[in-house]
């Protein structure tokens, strides 16, 4: 894996046009099959029997369900994503949750085979108004592997100056997160970065198809593409996933 100079994990926008603030939470993923007989909805329900264990004790965790829709051949069926506002309350939840909580593995509807954590970074959002996210939204990834001089703070710089692209050329609706392995790998990772890119909802998605010439013509002027590949070698091709919201307890 290569080194990345300056790396910080905490980030605000380095533009002061950019509207969104970069942000660095915990994220746990895990990777899962159905047990015989089991959907879903099943997991989706066994799943919010947790949350009711994380709000009465004060624990501040949210989590989401993502589906592979076009993503090749899987080994999973679902993933299951978890995310904390920091190291400390990871921590906090873990030690409740191994701890305290009773129903342990009862009745799962699913058998997660991997579970890794990430340093996730919030790189840019061009959000839209709450009540218009569509239920089920559209999620893209791709593993990027760094080159061996990379710069963490140039990469951040990077998405800073896309957002303010996008702005001034009117494009919204999505956000884009850069995932670090952090737990649960080894030194063959065969990738330093996931990219992930989240659409609020399936129009805005569609919209982002016809208007991608123009921020592609916009990069190529202005040389967001060199400065891209200075500090990241190379990214595999883009998968999508479903991604549904179960439950957050940081409001709690």
């Amino acid at each position: 894996m290569r080194y990345l100079f300056l790396i910080s994990l905490s980030f605000v926008s380095f533009s002061l046009l950019a509207t969104s603030e970069q942000y660095v939470v915990r994220t746990e993923v895990s990777f899962c099959k159905y047990k015989e007989g089991k959907s879903y909805d099943d997991v989706i329900k066994y799943s919010k029997k947790y949350e009711k264990f994380l709000r009465a004790n004060g624990l501040k965790y949210s989590r989401s369900i993502f589906v592979p829709v076009i993503a090749g051949n899987t080994e999973h069926d679902y993933v299951l994503w978890g995310t904390w506002p920091d190291g400390e309350e990871m921590y906090k939840e873990y030690g409740a949750y191994l701890n305290d909580y009773k129903n342990m593995g009862s009745k799962n509807p699913g058998i997660c085979h991997t579970n890794v954590a990430f340093f996730n970074t919030g790189a840019l959002h061009l959000r839209i108004p709450f009540e218009e996210y569509d239920r089920v939204q559209m999620v893209e990834f791709r593993a990027c592997k760094f080159t061996d001089n990379s710069s963490w703070s140039e990469i951040l710089q990077l998405a800073a100056d896309n957002e303010e692209a996008n702005i001034k050329l009117g494009r919204d609706g999505f956000g884009v997160h850069y995932l670090r392995p952090y737990r649960g790998f080894d030194a063959n990772t065969p990738f330093d970065m996931i990219t992930m890119t989240h659409y609020y909802n399936r129009n805005k998605r569609a919209e982002a198809t016809k208007t991608w010439p123009k921020i592609r013509d916009y990069r190529i002027e202005h040389g967001f593409g060199e400065r891209w590949k200075k500090n990241v070698k190379s990214c595999t091709p883009w998968d999508l996933y479903s991604m549904e919201f179960i439950y957050n307890t940081n409001d709690s």
